[in-house]
């Protein structure tokens, strides 16, 4: 089983628009990375997908989840970093197939690729989302377009992003 942990502030800060947006809206950043990850949640790509956010000055005595889009969605309890939270996952996780870590923290990185995960720093990560979701718009195209012209192939991209704004907030 391949798994994808996701340290989500650090690839949300690696991001130019959603770091932006962070400034502003952080419940906003968070649904735009995870918009951005949705193409790997997939058995193509990872069967696992789980994104880690700090809870900073939460005071929930323990981690909070979600489910969105087939991404797990996690906040850590009160107290807990998500490097640490990851780190826990990363090797309880490993017991059960392939681990992947996606996060630019060198320190992070090391602690479990000292357990045996493998490491994606986040412009890497988000690299591999572009390449999946332009994967997944063309087998869509070979499956069964059947000539259509989707009205995202046919708008400029700030276009689509204004209306991913409007859509999703």
């Amino acid at each position: 089983m391949k798994t994808l942990l996701v340290d989500g502030y650090n690839l949300i800060h690696a991001h130019p628009e959603l770091a932006t947006i962070m400034d502003q809206d952080q419940d906003a950043a968070r649904e735009g990375l995870l918009r951005e990850l949705s193409p790997l949640a997939s058995p193509d790509h990872f069967a696992v997908l789980v994104v880690v956010f700090d809870a900073a000055g939460s005071n929930q005595p323990a981690p909070v989840e979600r489910e969105s889009g087939g991404i797990n969605v996690v906040f850590t309890r009160r107290g807990q970093s998500a490097d640490a939270l990851i780190e826990g996952l990363a090797r309880q996780l490993l017991q059960a197939g392939e681990v992947t870590v996606a996060s630019s923290d060198r320190t992070l990185q090391g602690v479990v690729s000292g357990f045996g995960a493998r490491t994606l720093d986040a412009r890497s990560m988000l690299d591999l989302a572009k390449e999946a979701l332009l994967e997944t718009r063309e087998d869509m195209r070979r499956m069964g377009g059947g000539g259509r012209n989707p009205l995202e192939d046919r708008v400029s991209e700030e276009v689509r992003r204004l209306l991913d704004e409007m859509r999703y907030g």
